[in-house]
């Protein structure tokens, strides 16, 4: 695995979660929440079990986005997640859980996503702020359904990025490169100048790969992801490291 980032490389591209920010609580206790702040009890489920669901809902959703061809920025409004979330407490055998209910979960959820969910992890916003300095163009290309320019500037490092791209749907969502290359085609550069950093290596390396960038792999949040990376991926600890690759 190369130890440093070619000098041709002229911009650096990235993921967010659990690349450059971690989150409070995982995606069964943000579920959790969720549900019983509308009332639908969730707490008598174990961790296992309510994964078990969500994984089932997930793959519902999936199958539900492309049978129905639906755009990029699909799952931005409340009322998208109405029958995913009917699929969840229906494996979950709970009967005669209203609409509102639905709704009112997952207005939680988004509400907790925009808000208190996720934060810069240490470093981050000093890294982009040097990578800057030091005369990389900064985009970010996310997997999410919901468009995080409010996170970033409330995060004080929207000024720095030159291009955002986001999208949860199959097709335009990491592992395509889609997010990636619309980014490069933004900043009027060629895929292979770029890098671009994330977390996975099936979805953010496999992309990085697809787009013929450069593939950066953080490692803080799951060691084991190191023992997956392909030949020619830099791999990295704390997001501060990248500094060091130059």
């Amino acid at each position: 695995m190369p130890r440093m980032i070619p000098s041709k490389i002229r911009a650096i591209l990235f993921d967010l979660h659990h690349t450059i920010t971690k989150t409070r609580v995982d995606m069964v206790t943000l579920t959790r929440e969720a549900a019983e702040s509308a009332g639908i009890p969730f707490k008598q489920f174990s961790d296992e079990r309510l994964a078990r669901a969500i994984k089932k809902a997930d793959t519902w959703m999936k199958e539900y986005q492309v049978q129905n061809g639906v755009d990029i920025h699909w799952g931005g409004e409340v009322e998208h997640w109405l029958e995913i979330n009917r699929v969840l407490t229906d494996d979950l055998e709970l009967d005669n859980i209203q609409d509102a209910s639905l709704l009112k979960m997952e207005k939680h959820w988004k509400e907790t996503m925009a808000t208190n969910w996720e934060s810069l992890v240490e470093g981050a916003k000093e890294t982009l702020e040097e990578l800057h300095r030091r005369g990389y163009i900064i985009g970010i290309c996310t997997r999410r359904h919901d468009n995080p320019e409010k996170l970033l500037k409330e995060w004080g490092i929207d000024h720095l990025l030159s291009t955002v791209h986001y999208s949860g749907v199959p097709g335009y969502a990491k592992p395509s490169p889609f997010t990636l290359l619309e980014a490069a085609k933004d900043i009027g550069f060629n895929p292979r100048l770029c890098a671009y950093a994330g977390n996975y290596v099936d979805a953010d390396v496999g992309a990085s790969l697809s787009a013929e960038m450069l593939p950066i792999l953080t490692v803080w949040s799951d060691s084991k992801e190191k023992e997956l990376a392909p030949a020619g991926t830099i791999v990295i600890d704390k997001i501060k490291e990248v500094l060091n690759k130059k």
